[in-house]
């Protein structure tokens, strides 16, 4: 008599499938996938590296499961200082947001040893996370206080004057306390400090070249000019009268972010390169407080606009002592793609975005190419790493963004208000170099002038602080 075949178990005739189907997906089941060692930098945008979107994708694609250590300072040479000093084994340290490194800070670890090199290939780099060279700050006004005070939008330096101080004596929010913060800031980048944005209605400011000319001009150093003295002298005057709030020189970021996005609605007036930068995705009804007032046009006539270039940003480095070289600049490599970077930068397709068929026109007034649908960046998600890591999102999709119908959509928002500021952008060919030691030095001169630790009106302390800039 024949033998009956045994028939096997229901639960491995499922493993069986399964692991068949993992065949022809091209998947590796992840338990015997090659370990890659990550350490990324904890980010308030990101809710789990662990199970995000994007990274799984990056999974995926690669064949390799990803070991990820969660960076939990803002130091970039303080942690590799740690890491190159202990035994711990990372493979790839990824950079972005907060935490960041310059080239020259990594040339010391290059010639240490610490990073890999491959021929002129140190990083990868992280470029085309937004709108490429152009308008570099905005200012945004609460319309609401401007309607409930019947006030116009401030066309000059003495409009905004007026404005700031209605603002802060008026009680526009109306709750009979005297809490109104006219105009306030940040001292974490140059884009959300007020005091950059008013100097350019006295002569360009261009704090990102150092204050220096344009062009035929570009080794004249504006910030030694008369037209640069009025600037500060009418920002000491806003500071003198409470229109101008501390927290441009000791207020971080988070800060801001936090009272502009109060519902108490206490801000008047802030600047930012987009309004994404401080105010929520999921706030409407604060988005719509604000709305984006155009350079004010100062005593001479000079109405400038601050140009911004965007330079590449170190993504992410490689570690010599890896073991795992070729695996890393797999995957480096892969997130560099327009594939991985529409991902990195805007989500799954199908769900946060989706291509357009360039009938329309996009925000920024080019050919559309893709249309948001959820607009994620700068919100707590778990899609892509919001701006952490390599990337480089072609700038055709960065110019395309398709107005999706939304009012508040942060795209629409920003491309409304950069053409708005087009016009008053610099013609520019040639720029002086940024110097650190300069710019530090104009900083601190900036905040000693304004907030009246030194006379700006005394002709002894400017000319001791023109002595300060040619050293």
């Amino acid at each position: 008599m024949r033998k009956r075949k045994q028939i096997p178990a229901l639960t491995g005739i499922i493993s069986i499938l399964c692991l068949f189907v993992l065949c022809l997906n091209g998947c590796t089941p992840k338990e015997s996938r090659e370990k890659l060692s990550v350490a990324i930098p904890e980010s308030a945008h990101v809710q789990d590296p662990e199970n995000n979107y994007y990274i799984k994708w990056i999974e995926e694609k690669t064949g390799f499961d990803l070991d990820i250590t969660i960076i939990r300072q803002s130091s970039g040479t303080g942690f590799l200082d740690a890491l190159f000093s202990s035994d711990a084994d990372i493979d790839i340290v990824m950079f972005g947001e907060d935490f960041t490194i310059t080239q020259d800070e990594l040339s010391d670890y290059v010639s240490s040893g610490d990073i890999y090199v491959n021929g002129d290939r140190i990083y990868y780099e992280n470029t085309g996370s937004s709108k490429g060279d152009g308008v570099g700050q905005i200012l945004w006004i609460n319309y609401n206080w401007l309607k409930a005070l019947s006030l116009s939008i401030p066309e000059n330096t003495d409009d905004l004057k007026a404005v700031l101080t209605a603002f802060k004596e008026a009680d526009p929010n109306g709750n009979g306390i005297k809490d109104e913060i006219p105009m306030t800031g940040s001292y974490e980048e140059y884009s959300l400090s007020p005091v950059e944005f008013i100097l350019n209605s006295f002569i360009y400011n261009d704090p990102y070249h150092s204050r220096f000319g344009l062009n035929e001009n570009s080794n004249d150093l504006y910030a030694a000019t008369d037209e640069f003295r009025a600037g500060i002298e009418y920002c000491h005057e806003l500071y003198e009268e409470g229109l101008l709030d501390d927290s441009i020189w000791d207020g971080n970021l988070k800060l801001l972010t936090e009272v502009c996005n109060s519902d108490r609605d206490i801000v008047g007036a802030f600047t930012t390169s987009s309004i994404s930068d401080v105010i929520y995705q999921g706030n409407p009804e604060i988005l719509a407080r604000y709305i984006h007032v155009p350079p004010a046009e100062g005593p001479d006539g000079e109405r400038n606009s601050l140009y911004i270039q965007k330079a590449p940003e170190i993504g992410a480095i490689i570690t010599e002592r890896s073991n795992k070289k070729e695996q890393a600049e797999k995957l480096l490599s892969l997130m560099l793609t327009p594939e991985a970077s529409l991902i990195a930068r805007y989500g799954e397709e199908g769900v946060d975005w989706t291509y357009s068929d360039g009938s329309d026109v996009s925000v920024y007034g080019g050919v559309s190419t893709i249309t948001t649908i959820n607009y994620i960046w700068n919100t707590s998600q778990n899609k892509h790493l919001n701006g952490i890591g390599p990337m480089n999102v072609p700038e055709e999709y960065l110019e395309g963004v398709t107005w999706n119908g939304v009012n508040s959509d942060f795209e629409y928002i920003n491309g409304r208000a950069y053409m708005g500021y087009e016009d008053y952008l610099p013609k520019v060919n040639v720029f002086h170099p940024y110097d650190d030691k300069l710019s530090e030095y104009m900083d601190t001169a900036l905040e000693e002038f304004i907030r009246g630790k030194k006379d700006i009106g005394s002709d002894k302390e400017w000319k001791r602080y023109l002595e300060g800039l040619q050293h």
